[in-house]
């Protein structure tokens, strides 16, 4: 209460000075610390990255490295005898990780004696039988993404071939010497599938990572890439599909953080796949539809203390100043016995957030320490007994899940859709779970932890 000099002044007037004067009460307004949210480290997000990569090259090659026809000669006793394999263009077949070819072929053979007088050899009989030649071959990506291909020949089947007039079967001769050929030329051709390398297929996917991605109006998110697996490899036809797992560390920013210098493709790792996708995601509410919602609540509400006394709110707001307590002002006007009242309260509480039921409230509320200190210098200490704390506590209650599910469909939205020229983002967010509240000066900051699941497909 102030310290009034009233020696020299008319009753009415000293009169007139207590009721007005000395029934102001403003209190210094509250200057609490900054505040950080204290948020648990999130795991790593999964990512999957399905890739296809067209073998047609590769069959081609199959095609045109592996002869399609075999030859060779050599002698038993007088005779000689001469041998030729031509196979058909190969029908493959690929399934899983695998290819196999079955290819029907045909071996002719023949008998030839050399002629004393003149020294040269002259066919004196011949056979045609079937040959069967099986070829499988095992596709693989390597951790420094060449293709690994182990092409071997699984079936050779020669029918007898009989040389009449030597009464010979030339067949387990000539069966070896196939076998060779065939061998030597897969092994060629599994160098060549060795310098096919996907490395800057995959490239591109992972430097888009590192760039921001836009979520609606809410802020950015940069994928943050750190390793890379292969989890398997399959394909129908041409196709060699594998599913690339992109370890990674999602960061949400409010504002464009600009392109991000990404880190150079690392070699394939090995590692378990994982646990989906995870974020952290700040969700900003705004002061005015609370302040809208608290002001229709409390606006003129008349607290009665005990028979002749009452405080009336006239008016009320909400804000933040950094710190982890939200600030309730309250204008009002009150009376105790025949003293008036008026002036400014600051009170201190608790934000809470119930993210299944989308109810904001408070807690702990308190009168400020500033406030505390004023009421206590003279009479107008009866307000802190008012049961102004436990009217407000209960008044400040709201529902926000609507600004909340908006946020959550606006990511999913984000989620699900083309980056870049040659990529398209699919994901969900499964569920959300509160990490934390800090009422700043413009809104109320409420840090969510959302997960769900989230592919990069490589188109």
């Amino acid at each position: 209460m102030k310290n009034c000099n009233m020696k020299t002044l008319p009753l009415f007037v000293i009169l007139t000075f207590l009721l007005v004067s000395c029934g102001t009460i403003k209190p210094v307004m509250p200057n609490l610390p900054v505040s950080q949210i204290n948020t648990e480290a999130l795991p790593d997000s999964k990512i999957d990255v399905p890739v296809s990569i067209d073998l047609t090259q590769v069959f081609n090659d199959f095609n045109s490295k592996i002869p399609s026809e075999f030859s060779g000669e050599g002698l038993v006793g007088p005779a000689q005898y001469r041998w030729h394999i031509q196979r058909q263009p190969f029908n493959m077949s690929f399934s899983g990780d695998s290819l196999h070819i079955i290819d029907a072929a045909r071996c002719n053979g023949g008998g030839y004696l050399k002629n004393p007088l003149n020294g040269k050899w002259s066919g004196v009989c011949s056979c045609d039988v079937d040959v069967t030649i099986g070829i499988h071959a095992g596709f693989n990506i390597s951790n420094n993404y060449s293709l690994a291909a182990d092409a071997s020949l699984t079936q050779f089947d020669l029918s007898a071939c009989n040389l009449n007039v030597v009464n010979f079967n030339v067949s387990p001769i000539l069966k070896p010497h196939a076998i060779d050929a065939i061998n030597n030329a897969l092994a060629a051709l599994n160098e060549k599938l060795e310098q096919y390398n996907f490395r800057t297929l995959i490239e591109p996917a992972w430097n888009v990572l590192y760039q921001p991605i836009k979520i609606a109006d809410i802020g950015y998110i940069v994928i943050n890439p750190s390793a890379i697996r292969l989890s398997r490899t399959s394909g129908p036809g041409n196709l060699l599909n594998l599913l690339a797992g992109v370890t990674a560390k999602p960061v949400f920013y409010l504002n464009n953080p600009g392109k991000t210098e990404g880190t150079i493709l690392p070699d394939i790792s090995t590692g378990a796949g994982g646990n989906g996708f995870n974020l952290n995601l700040d969700v900003h509410l705004d002061y005015r539809p609370l302040n809208n919602l608290l002001k229709s609540a409390v606006e003129n509400q008349k607290i009665p203390v005990g028979a002749n006394s009452y405080l009336l709110i006239k008016d009320a707001d909400i804000y933040g100043r950094g710190n982890n307590h939200l600030l309730i002002k309250v204008k009002f006007s009150g009376k105790q016995g025949v003293v008036l009242y008026h002036g400014i309260l600051y009170f201190t509480c608790v934000p809470v957030y119930d993210i299944n039921t989308g109810n904001f409230y408070i807690n702990d509320i308190d009168f400020d320490a500033n406030t505390i200190t004023k009421l206590k210098e003279g009479p107008a200490v009866w307000i802190l007994s008012s049961g102004v704390k436990k009217y407000l506590n209960n008044q400040v209650h709201f529902n926000v899940a609507g600004q909340v599910n908006d946020i959550k469909d606006k990511l999913s939205q984000s989620l699900n859709r083309q980056i870049g020229t040659n990529l398209t983002l699919s994901g969900s967010v499964d569920s959300l779970s509160l990490q934390g509240i800090l009422p700043e000066n413009d809104y109320i900051l409420v840090r969510l932890s959302t997960s769900g699941n989230l592919a990069v497909k490589v188109n």
